[in-house]
């Protein structure tokens, strides 16, 4: 899936943007770890924790993850992708969207300028509907 992401990703930038180390990535993405020279590679399977946080990069979906058994990984990327929202005593609200993190800033800002508009039409049909 890395080597899908346009632009490519390193494994070194993979593995940064997941908080994850190189090695941890590449054994990931052979499924075997080496412990020495002479001795017979190990088989590695990630926690659901960093699983999740390397599908984030990639921009897999929990679906993903569910299609290679991998549901305990699904959970926690559902989590990660889900948008928090918060109501501060002001009575204002926050909404706070994860977004992967190899996206360029001006699809950031896109993403940014939609919340805006979504907020301002809900707000509007909200006073044109009224209260009743």
């Amino acid at each position: 899936m890395r080597l899908s992401v346009k632009p490519r990703l390193s494994v070194a930038e993979a593995a940064k943007r997941a908080g994850v180390g190189e090695a941890t990535w590449g054994n990931t993405e052979r499924g075997y770890k080496t412990v020495g020279r002479d001795a017979e590679p190990n088989e590695f399977s990630p926690s659901a924790m960093i699983l999740a946080h390397m599908a984030d990069v990639l921009g897999l979906t929990p679906n993903d993850l569910h299609g290679v058994d991998r549901g305990d990984a699904a959970e926690i990327l559902a989590e990660i992708a889900k948008p928090t929202v918060e109501t501060r005593g002001s009575g204002e609200t926050q909404v706070t969207f994860m977004v992967p993190a190899g996206l360029p800033e001006e699809d950031k800002e896109t993403v940014r300028r939609w919340a805006e508009q979504m907020a301002r039409d809900l707000d509007q049909r909200h006073h044109h509907h009224g209260d009743h």
